[in-house]
């Protein structure tokens, strides 16, 4: 009986030490009132970097693995010599396309600012109208008692080269074409001359071709006209062309709307907030416009080539870094030509705020704006408004520049 017992024993003590190892084994288990529990795995982080390709702001994040990065709070910039660069947002490494914020980050990443060569951004503001704004008895956009409300677009830095269009339309229609009496100025090139001799028509379907050509959606839209293939431009005033749309949200290549010009050239959210907003684009006085511009003093009867020094060792750009805007040809503007900017449509009428204004819903010419090459200063004025029927192709002043929606 006693050896019974003690195997007894024997076998309880065994189990008690089984049972014991079992506890002190197991994760979160507890030994002599102590709590085990097993370390997690740390969180993984994550670099995003930001980089500007070039430019002067790299920002990078630590981000956990996960989470979104974080839009930076401020734009890039990027410039170079007689280079203007408009930001166009931040894109996948390969700039294939634009980088999505709401994706959840979950390795090293890289993201590269776009870029716009030939562009500035034209940050938007809401600009209040008065006297201020005349040039002589010239008003412009920005009257008095109305205020005007700009979205931010990109514009291009320079008038519509004679290559740039021949490269999009296949032709130069220039007048100045270089031949003989017509060359360019000795040191300039031929083909950086600004396009001439174009109609309000013509600049609508560079526009579209030039978006088709580079994958964008074009802005406007003409009742039967496919943009794709050949289009035959009419030379008489045409009444499906007269009604041509622009969709505005579109990220397609298109005519600044005169308020655009106008804001532009004056240099701006600063140039307009001045107490003496500038007369000509880049300066006040008529004595420093040889300059900024190519008018009857100074061009020789020609045109010249876009962005080109006016002056030995001056920058003839305005305040924004775009060149011409005063003088060389005259710029295509999408609205119609109303005898004033104050009526025949509500958005133009004094009184209140109008955003974005597209200009008058009637009328059978169109606005072209900044002066030229045969002209005095007086039209260099960035105020005076003019204009002609949109099928005409004038002699050898009258161009265009291009701008984009910010998008």
């Amino acid at each position: 009986m006693k050896r019974f017992i003690g195997i007894l024993a024997a076998l309880a003590a065994t189990v008690s030490l089984l049972s014991l190892a079992a506890c002190s084994n197991s994760a979160g288990g507890s030994t002599g009132g102590a709590t085990i529990t097993t370390p997690s795995a740390p969180t993984a982080t994550y670099i995003v970097t930001f980089d500007t390709d070039g430019g002067s702001t790299v920002e990078s994040q630590t981000v956990t693995a996960g989470q979104k990065a974080a839009r930076p709070a401020a734009e890039p910039t990027k410039s170079g010599d007689k280079t203007s660069y408009a930001f166009l947002g931040w894109y996948k490494s390969d700039l294939s396309a634009p980088f999505d914020f709401d994706t959840a980050i979950n390795e090293t990443t890289t993201i590269k600012a776009k870029w716009l060569e030939g562009f500035v951004t034209v940050s938007g503001s809401t600009v209040a109208g008065g006297d201020k704004f005349k040039v002589g008895s010239d008003a412009g956009v920005f009257v008095a008692d109305r205020s005007v409300a700009i979205s931010t677009f990109w514009m291009c830095d320079h008038e519509v080269t004679q290559a740039e269009y021949q490269d999009v339309m296949g032709t130069n229609p220039s007048n100045f074409d270089g031949s003989s009496g017509k060359e360019a100025a000795a040191g300039e090139t031929q083909e950086k001359r600004p396009v001439e001799k174009v109609s309000w028509y013509d600049a609508l379907v560079y526009c579209n071709k030039k978006s088709l050509a580079e994958g964008l959606t074009p802005c406007y839209t003409v009742s039967g006209v496919d943009f794709s293939g050949s289009v035959t431009v009419p030379t008489t005033s045409d009444a499906t062309w007269n009604a041509a749309t622009c969709d505005f949200t579109k990220n397609g290549y298109r005519l600044p709307t005169e308020a655009e010009w106008e804001y532009a050239a004056r240099g701006g959210k600063a140039g307009c907030e001045a107490a003496d907003p500038t007369d000509y684009a880049g300066t006040d006085s008529s004595s420093e416009l040889g300059t900024y511009a190519w008018y009857d003093s100074n061009s020789n009867s020609k045109t010249h080539e876009v962005k080109t020094e006016k002056q030995a060792g001056v920058n003839s750009a305005n305040s924004l870094g775009l060149y011409d805007m005063s003088g060389n040809v005259w710029e295509w503007c999408w609205d119609r030509n109303s005898s004033s900017a104050t009526i025949n449509d509500d958005a133009y009428k004094v009184g209140g705020v109008v955003t974005n204004p597209a200009g008058a819903k009637s009328g059978s010419s169109r606005v072209y704006r900044g002066g030229s090459w045969n002209l005095d200063a007086n039209y260099c004025s960035v105020a005076i408004r003019n204009g002609n029927s949109p099928n005409v192709r004038m002699s050898s002043f009258v161009g265009f520049r291009v701008v984009r929606t910010a998008n």
